[in-house]
């Protein structure tokens, strides 16, 4: 495994002026930079990544576009604490040309110098960073900042505005990886004492910073001096969540579960995948704010999972995993990009990565239709159209077949029977007067969209695959000359009174599935958290998480979700059965039900990377 380290950007001697008697500084034997005078502070801007053993703390380097430094502002707050510090200035940082040590593929650090200045707050004075700004944050120290074009007021714009104010943000503006790359990047929230075996809130003495305070001691009043001086650290972290799916090795294709469908074998191609549920809203800083769960243990298991072990640097301070986003206890299904009941427009390659907005949430929102998850494609009998009735896996029909058993659901259908056999309006007498398949046309449907006997069988792109409903089916004009009178009967005419009946009776009768061009979806929720840091089992249980002795927080919070900075790696290590046509509707079952037919095995890794093996 690669190990994961430091990219410092050292941005030294940013210039200070104090404003007035009371904000003179110490720097650190040389004099007093005093009201009036220049004072510099070296930074070094790092995003934190170290190597651990830890389940949390493992980390990957990832590609060298996702470490790409394009620009880099630095925005001031003032205040008593973090949680009253209000804007104060911004100020675009000047890289100078990156510096960059060791091979990418092992350990990326780049190392940049900047130079700003501004005039000195009152109270105490806090740092963000954000780099790779893109559309998101604009303006000018002349012309004053906007944050996804809303002003940033000096002395009143709040950094509680920055973690707490939802954001609407495509994920495009966040992550590019074109060029060089631009990963939009902020403050990373640290804890002040490390988790895993050891209670991060014991005695009270724990706390998470994400601002970081510029000591008076770290201001110094030359140029060359605070180049001179160790820097103030501060750690960012990418504003995006990571997914990978992977196959096994020799899993890429195979067979589906032990081979056998009926009398045939079922051959499979991994073709893709996507990514669905994600949220459309996100915090331009990962909000901790007044979160309790630091010191969360789940039963059977030994480790304080929401804070990490590995130290960040020598600064005393310890990764985080976890976070509110603006959706963290409600549900809204319009929050989220929804691929339910259709079929996905284009795929990701296996191998291949997309990025997405963290999505989190309470255990009482652990859902399904609130949850980010991986669909994954797969061709099956060399992309030959089939389909299944009734979601009956064992016996895979053509499609001529599946239109067949169709027609012949409604003839039998008896409100049909009835029609034909009426002695006034029914068929007339004669053994060539008989309705059969070949008088009747069938009318599928796909969600909004209608599709012909034709088109179906023909297959193209008029063709719709999925979940497929009978929208109608017609007595051609053959068929009707059958009829005394040489009309139809109008129970038997679509649109005509009881036909809708009819209709539903069939659809109850032969649901089809339709595998266009043999593909079939998986779906694969992801998980963040794993079954050692939060086991869980449906045995014994009536609900997927009790909240006995109020401990389903402490015991499953975080077990699915993706978060900022996270790589989560999906790696499919075989398919057990034929998955459905189109991407599976959601609803509010709980992540883990109590009956599943997916198995799901999630081992946490750490760009923060965390791989997921699953067995479709």
């Amino acid at each position: 495994m690669n190990k994961f380290r430091l990219l410092p950007i050292a941005l030294t001697a940013l210039v200070l002026g104090s404003c007035s008697s009371e904000d003179v500084m110490d720097n650190g034997g040389q004099g007093p930079v005093a009201q009036g005078e220049k004072g510099y502070v070296s930074f070094a801007i790092n995003l934190p990544t170290t190597p651990s053993t830890r389940a949390n703390d493992v980390f990957d380097d990832g590609a060298a576009y996702e470490y790409n430094v394009n620009d880099a502002t630095l925005l001031i707050f003032n205040g008593n604490s973090e949680d009253d510090a209000k804007f104060y200035g911004a100020y675009n940082l000047t890289l100078g040309n990156a510096e960059l040590e060791g091979d990418v593929d092992d350990n990326i650090t780049t190392t940049h110098k900047a130079i700003a200045s501004f005039v000195k707050p009152s109270g105490n004075v806090y740092a963000l960073v954000i780099v790779n700004k893109g559309d998101v944050l604009t303006g000018s120290e002349k012309d004053g900042w906007q944050l996804n074009d809303a002003n940033l007021t000096s002395g009143t714009t709040s950094f509680n505005d920055f973690r707490t104010v939802a954001q609407t943000l495509g994920v495009s503006r966040l992550a590019s990886t074109t060029g060089k790359g631009n990963f939009f990047m902020t403050n990373a929230p640290l804890y002040t004492q490390p988790g895993n075996s050891a209670n991060p809130t014991i005695n009270g003495t724990g706390k998470a910073v994400t601002l970081t305070e510029i000591p008076s001691a770290s201001i110094y009043p030359t140029q060359s001096e605070a180049e001179s001086k160790p820097a103030t650290s501060i750690y960012v972290e990418r504003a995006v969540a990571k997914v990978t799916v992977k196959a096994e090795a020799g899993k890429e294709s195979g067979t589906v579960g032990t081979g056998t469908v009926g009398t045939g074998t079922i051959s499979y191609e991994l073709s893709g995948w996507t990514l669905d549920i994600t949220n459309k809203q996100s915090y331009i800083v990962r909000n901790v704010k007044d979160a309790s769960w630091w010191g969360y243990k789940a039963d059977g298991s030994n480790d304080y999972r929401f804070v990490g072990f590995a130290e960040v640097s020598n600064d005393d301070l310890y990764r985080t995993y976890w976070a509110y986003d603006p959706n963290y206890g409600t549900y809204n299904s319009s929050a989220f990009n929804m691929l339910q009941g259709t079929t996905p427009t284009s795929l990701t390659d296996v191998g291949d990565n997309a990025y997405c907005l963290e999505n989190t949430f309470n255990v009482a929102n652990q859902n399904q239709n609130q949850t980010t998850r991986v669909i994954v494609a797969a061709t099956l009998k060399g992309g030959e159209d089939f389909c299944i009735l009734n979601n009956d896996k064992t016996t895979l029909y053509s499609k001529d077949n599946a239109v067949k058993a169709i027609k012949e659901e409604y003839l039998k259908n008896s409100t049909v029977v009835a029609a034909l056999k009426n002695p006034e309006t029914g068929l007339k007498d004669g053994s060539d007067n008989v309705i059969g398949e070949g008088d009747l046309t069938v009318t599928f449907s796909h969600g909004e969209t209608e599709m012909t006997e034709q088109q179906f069988l023909n297959g193209g792109t008029n063709a719709l695959g999925g979940d497929l409903t009978v929208a109608k089916i017609q007595i051609n004009d053959g068929g009707a000359s059958k009829f005394k009178g040489g009309n139809i009967p109008t129970v038997l005419t679509p649109g005509g009174e009881g036909n809708a009946d009819i209709i539903a009776a069939v659809n109850n009768g032969k649901k089809v599935s339709y595998y266009k061009g043999g593909v079939a979806y998986y779906p694969v929720m992801i998980r963040h958290f794993d079954e050692d840091q939060t086991p869980w089992t449906a045995e014994g249980k009536t609900e997927s998480y009790p909240d006995t002795d109020g401990k389903a927080e402490a015991n499953w919070l975080g077990r699915y979700g993706v978060l900022r900075n996270n790589w989560y790696e999906i790696n499919v290590t075989g398919i057990k059965s034929i998955g459905s046509a189109d991407v599976p509707d959601v609803d509010g079952t709980p992540d883990d039900p109590l009956e599943s037919w997916i198995s799901v095995e999630i081992n946490v890794l750490s760009w923060a990377k965390r791989t997921q093996n699953v067995d479709l």
